[in-house]
């Protein structure tokens, strides 16, 4: 497979995770070029991180890259992505696609007329612990799963992976949310973990959504759980047939007998990046990738988006169907809406709705 070229808009701390996935995987991966807004910027993110950089965007397209990343603030997300799609642009978007209803129509329709590939980077749902968790739920170890409980992703990200375990009808959802302001001591933030004992606060959103198929979503989250030494993320999925909380599997095989057996994390010695991961004897996640070079479980999923992103657009084959793409971004928009006005908020039929897109 040649090597998948994109160039990206953007220059943040999400941004170097789309260039550290060409420094690891350069056989697979290339960076053609990143835009910036101004020249002392591109100057010093070019020498830094060794990639060509530029403050116009028809300039950076004259790489001819297959398509571009647009991981700029959510406030510029929309007209980002608008932008190069007018262009003809195939994009991979940084979520979310737009922050309302509005925007994520105007999104969608440009998408429709100017036939370009869109994909959203949406990379938790490839993390290995979670596909290892979706391939127990798809075997059926859980018989029939109802519910899941979410505490360690936020909005769009935590229903995305609420579809991927429950496989719920998911076109029809009710939402019901409350928020809850309380102050918290500050340890740590995306620099490290801090020790002047200095009072912040955390606002944590509790969420009932209620899908047509009679499943159930709980979402309870706060952002200070992404740097906090004191607060811890939990997940559980709810079957028939048992669960899965964390890493810990309890479940009713066959013969009826229950058990009871946790994840197992196989590591590279040297680089500590996940080999694989087994279940009760048996292999159910491996990485796609080579494991000689140090990956989180996050460059590990973001790689995934990648290669993805590049076969949507060689060969017309969706890996991230563009109704859930779109309906992730609405279904946010509804979650925040239910927890500003205390209303319940109801989904109501959208033009992504129509059918079920998963090629091009």
């Amino acid at each position: 497979m040649e090597k998948i070229r994109y160039a990206i808009v953007g220059t943040g701390w999400r941004a170097l995770f789309f260039v550290r996935a060409a420094k690891n995987l350069p056989e697979l991966f290339e960076v053609t070029g990143v835009l910036t807004r101004t020249k002392e910027r591109a100057q010093a993110f070019e020498k830094e991180y060794g990639v060509r950089t530029f403050t116009d965007m028809d300039e950076m397209l004259k790489t001819q890259p297959e398509f571009v990343v647009s991981c700029v603030t959510k406030a510029a997300i929309e007209r980002t992505t608008l932008a190069l799609i007018e262009r003809g642009v195939n994009v991979l978007s940084e979520t979310p696609i737009a922050t309302d209803e509005e925007g994520l129509v105007r999104v969608y329709e440009a998408v429709k007329r100017k036939g370009v590939v869109l994909q959203l980077a949406e990379q938790y749902f490839l993390y290995p612990n979670h596909a290892a968790r979706a391939a127990l739920v798809k075997k059926g170890v859980l018989g029939e799963v109802s519910s899941c409980y979410l505490s360690l992703i936020h909005d769009y990200h935590a229903l995305s992976m609420m579809r991927v375990y429950l496989g719920a009808d998911d076109r029809q959802a009710t939402f019901r949310a409350v928020s809850d302001r309380r102050d918290i001591v500050v340890t740590g933030d995306r620099s490290g973990v801090r020790t002047d004992g200095e009072i912040g606060y955390e606002e944590r959103v509790f969420a009932h959504i209620a899908y047509g198929d009679g499943k159930l979503g709980l979402y309870d989250f706060s952002g200070t759980q992404y740097h906090s030494e004191i607060r811890s993320n939990h997940l559980r999925i709810i079957g028939e047939r048992g669960e899965i909380f964390d890493d810990e599997v309890r479940w009713v095989p066959e013969d009826n007998r229950p058990m009871k057996a946790k994840l197992e994390y196989r590591r590279d010695v040297k680089t500590g990046t996940i080999r694989a991961i087994d279940f009760d004897g048996e292999r159910i996640y491996e990485n796609p990738f080579r494991c000689d070079v140090a990956m989180s479980e996050d460059d590990i999923a973001v790689s995934c988006v990648i290669r993805g992103m590049g076969k949507a657009v060689r060969e017309g084959k969706l890996f991230y169907p563009l109704n859930e793409c779109f309906r992730d971004g609405y279904y946010s928009y509804l979650l925040h809406e239910a927890t500003r006005t205390g209303e319940t908020m109801r989904a109501k039929a959208m033009p992504w709705d129509a059918q079920e897109e998963t090629t091009i």
